[in-house]
């Protein structure tokens, strides 16, 4: 467990590396395989095709302080052959290269992480012997992300914890164009249209009287010949 500091942001290169057993045993921050500039902690398993992706996020973190890489072992920790050989190849890649030994007792719990967060809680002497090993390399890896100074309260980079949510605004109401009037249409401006509570007059239709006879339109406006 890293105090006095910001939890540090563990993120794995793919699913099923122990990224969430870290992330607990740390009391960091559990980032899934959202690997990016703000990741402390990467995590990968010690098989060729993990390390190598491993290899390829290294160069995400440009200058400055880089983060810890910490390995879970398949079995015992490689001391000679190919795998050997390619964690020399990364570590200088990173801050520090920890690799984390298997613990095959949390195969067979219920509730693994339950454990995995209580093991800086007690001495190393009184744990299991089968989680001695494990303990000692999460100590180690602990601290050497606090060495790498990228947990200070000072630090300037965004922390998951701090980073502004943006919300989603409503897309912008499009201007409307202007309205031209048809032929032979007034547009009649607010102060000039006719109150609703005025009562209004019906209109009459008007014509000039033919000389022989009613207007042909006279029987609309209800007149009598």
């Amino acid at each position: 467990m890293v105090t006095g500091l910001h939890p540090p942001v563990v993120a794995g290169v793919a699913g099923g590396v122990g990224t969430t057993t870290v992330a607990v045993a740390l009391r960091g921050h559990d980032a899934g395989r959202g690997v990016d500039t703000r990741t402390d902690v990467v995590v990968c398993r010690c098989t060729g095709d993990s390390l190598r992706c491993a290899a390829a996020l290294a160069d995400r973190f440009g200058p400055g302080p880089r983060p810890v890489l910490a390995v879970t072992a398949d079995g015992a920790v490689p001391t000679r052959g190919p795998l050997h050989a390619r964690l020399r190849m990364i570590e200088p890649q990173f801050a520090a290269l920890v690799v984390l030994p298997r613990v095959g007792r949390w195969r067979e719990l219920t509730d693994p992480l339950t454990e995995a967060a209580g093991l800086f809680a007690q001495p190393v002497e009184e744990l299991p012997r089968s989680l001695r090993a494990y303990v000692m390399a999460l100590r180690r890896l602990a601290s050497a992300v606090a060495a790498t100074g990228r947990l200070r309260q000072d630090d300037p980079r965004p922390r998951r914890s701090d980073a502004p949510i943006h919300q989603h605004e409503p897309p912008p109401v499009p201007a409307r164009g202007r309205v031209r009037p048809g032929r032979g249409v007034r547009i009649v401006p607010p102060t000039e249209r006719v109150d609703a509570d005025v009562p209004r007059r019906s209109a009459r239709l008007a014509e000039p009287r033919r000389p022989d006879g009613p207007s042909p339109i006279a029987a609309l406006n209800g007149a009598r010949p």
